[in-house]
């Protein structure tokens, strides 16, 4: 078994060299097959010469492995999978340089694996959120290739029944009543497929108003809406087997043909409306093409290119024989009967014992935002939940919208652009982008966090009050100050200076309160601004809160005002300027004059001491009890 691994990865590049130790037998690999086989497509160009019997190669290349099929699903778009991959790279190396702490070629593997996972994130942090994409949802039309294909047993009374229905009941389109299409409408009516078209049909509401209108507009029938139900349930965030993404499928070729965008930032597959009017123009063009709406189906389903093939092989020159005679794939023969079985069932739901109750349709208006904004920021100041912003665009893949892209337009609920010109429009960049928070993972250290996301390990200090010899302890939170804000601004804005180091008596230690409170199950807004003597509306407002949902494990900002000599009546301290000497750090400065790093940066606003230098001239407030 062994062999067959190592032959499988280097199957791609055969000029490579595995030296194959002869005696012992290799221990065994069953972690590593586990992933090997998925993974041949992402092997290295250039593949390292391995030993089979050490432990130590093995993972190494378990490890690249992990961090080029990563690479590929970073460049594809697919984030929340190509970090997951990255971190299996990490934890592979970190757990070997634990059982082999003394191995060099492992640290140098995590240096250059650390690096270039950086490399990759810090570009898209610079410009916004990184490795945060939307929630993708599974597609509907995954289903049809495992249904059995028909013809079934059909009661006749059921056929009767539907051709009743159908004559009374108006379609655009050709509606033909054979076992194919009644099996199918069994299959929603009584079998697996119930519980999606009941969440489908109750989602279309919020879609169809528009739908209907775009179809119109483009001249299609109206019910290829149902199209959209086989295809993805009405889930704009829907994602195939086949990548396919959005409401109506498109692989991305497709997509871009018909002018979704797809970038980093947006994916227009997911965009309702837009993927609407490409689904309507390129169903049209099918049209035009095979001159039968239920060819167009099929063509839509698996390409133009395999329908022409079908006809020309069989002869035939309608769906139901190239169905006869299997000249398609099976997903596509299951797909034309099933968007008609879901029309028959759409028109009349409660006939075929459906009780539907359609979600409200949505009433929106878009605005164009042509520089980087964190939709926290927007919903905050037009006052609507981050939610409800998000589920409204589910093309934006980030939590910040695109920079520089005139042609991005953001969508609000209908009445909403006024306030949004009002308050975002004319917002400043430095308050576009909020705080990023960074959970401490196993093998983390300052540097590491600050090279990933530009920052600096004194900024990171001051921002999280971390003191002298901060511990970091996996799963913790850290706030990681964006924008290019200053961390003295953000102290003074956000977080109160830390506390001094040397009690001045009892009103120094009342005012030495907790500025931070991490959330535990159970906790509410509420319950926490009682405990803190403070109010649910002074929450929200230092943590940019929108709602009152609070996520156990978050850390929380509890307290306004700074709680050291920073607070002091001027008249009551004594002003002090100090010049820096050689060798000097702001905490050993904090230290001489008996006060706090934060308190210091809080005199000096307007400066920047991020980094000082000798000779710099720094301004010290001494109060009663710190002479």
């Amino acid at each position: 078994m062994m062999l067959l691994v190592v032959a499988a990865c280097t199957k791609a590049v055969p000029r490579q060299v595995v030296r194959v130790a002869p005696a012992t037998p290799p221990p065994p690999l069953s972690h590593i097959e586990q992933h090997v086989e998925p993974l041949v497509a992402a092997i290295p160009a250039e593949l390292p010469q391995i030993s089979v019997n050490d432990p130590i190669d093995l993972k190494i290349l378990e490890a690249r492995l992990h961090f080029e099929r990563g690479e590929n699903l970073y460049k594809q778009g697919f984030l929340r999978g190509a970090k997951e991959e990255f971190d299996r790279a990490v934890d592979l190396i970190l757990d070997a340089a634990q059982a082999f702490p003394k191995d060099a070629r492992l640290q140098r593997e995590l240096t250059d694996l650390t690096a270039r996972v950086n490399a990759m994130e810090l570009a898209a942090l610079r410009q916004g959120d990184g490795f945060t994409d939307q929630k993708e949802e599974r597609a509907a039309i995954d289903d049809l290739v495992h249904v059995e294909t028909f013809p079934a047993l059909i009661d006749p009374k059921l056929k009767k029944e539907v051709e009743e229905d159908v004559k009374e009941t108006s379609h655009d389109l050709p509606i033909e009543i054979n076992d194919r299409v009644l099996g199918f409408l069994d299959y929603y009516q009584n079998g697996r497929g119930r519980g999606a078209i009941e969440v489908g049909l109750q989602r279309a509401g919020r879609y169809q108003p528009m739908i209907e209108k775009v179809l119109k507009e483009e001249g299609v029938p109206l019910d290829l809406m149902y199209l959209c139900q086989a295809e993805s349930a009405f889930q704009p965030r829907a994602v195939s087997r086949a990548q396919a993404k959005g409401m109506w499928q498109f692989i991305s070729s497709r997509g871009k043909e018909y002018g979704l965008r797809q970038t980093w930032w947006i994916d227009e597959r997911s965009d309702p409306e837009k993927s609407t009017r490409a689904a309507a123009r390129h169903l049209k063009d099918l049209y035009q093409e095979f001159g039968d709406w239920l060819l167009a189906m099929a063509a839509y389903n698996s390409g133009p290119v395999r329908v022409h093939r079908a006809l020309e092989k069989t002869g035939a020159d309608n769906f139901w024989t190239l169905a006869e005679k299997k000249a398609l794939p099976r997903e596509t023969i299951n797909y034309v009967p099933t968007v008609l079985a879901l029309a028959i069932i759409g028109k009349n739901p409660e006939k075929y014992g459906f009780e539907i109750t359609p979600a409200a349709p949505l009433e929106t208006e878009r605005v164009r935002v042509d520089k980087a904004t964190d939709l926290r920021v927007i919903a905050e100041a037009i006052n609507l939940s981050v939610e409800e912003l998000r589920e409204l665009n589910t093309h934006v893949l980030r939590w910040t919208t695109p920079p520089d892209d005139l042609d991005f337009t953001l969508v609000l609920p209908k009445g909403y652009a006024d306030k949004f010109n009002e308050q975002v429009a004319s917002l400043p960049e430095s308050k576009r982008v909020l705080f990023r928070e960074h959970i401490i993972k196993k093998g983390d250290t300052l540097g590491v966090i600050a090279k990933k996301y530009g920052t600096t390990v004194a900024q990171l200090v001051q921002a999280n009050n971390l003191g002298k010899t901060p511990v970091l302890k996996a799963g913790r939170s850290l706030i990681i100050p964006m924008s290019g804000a200053t961390p003295p601004q953000l102290m003074s804005r956000n977080q109160p200076p830390a506390p001094s180091n040397r009690s001045t008596g009892t009103s120094a230690r009342a005012n030495a309160r907790v500025t931070s409170y991490t959330v535990r199950p159970g906790d509410t807004l509420l319950k926490i601004a009682t405990q803190f003597n403070t109010t649910v509306e002074k929450l929200k407002s230092w943590n940019h809160l929108t709602s009152t949902r609070l996520v156990v494990g978050k850390r929380l900002i509890v307290a306004p005002q700074p709680v050291q000599a920073a607070s002091a009546d001027p008249a009551a301290a004594k002003k002090v300027i100090h010049q820096v000497r050689e060798g000097e750090t702001l905490y050993q400065i904090a230290t001489t004059y008996h006060t706090s790093v934060n308190a210091i940066l809080s005199w000096n606003e307007s400066e920047d001491l991020s980094v000082i230098h000798p000779g710099d001239r720094i301004t010290i407030f001494l109060g009663d009890g710190n002479n």
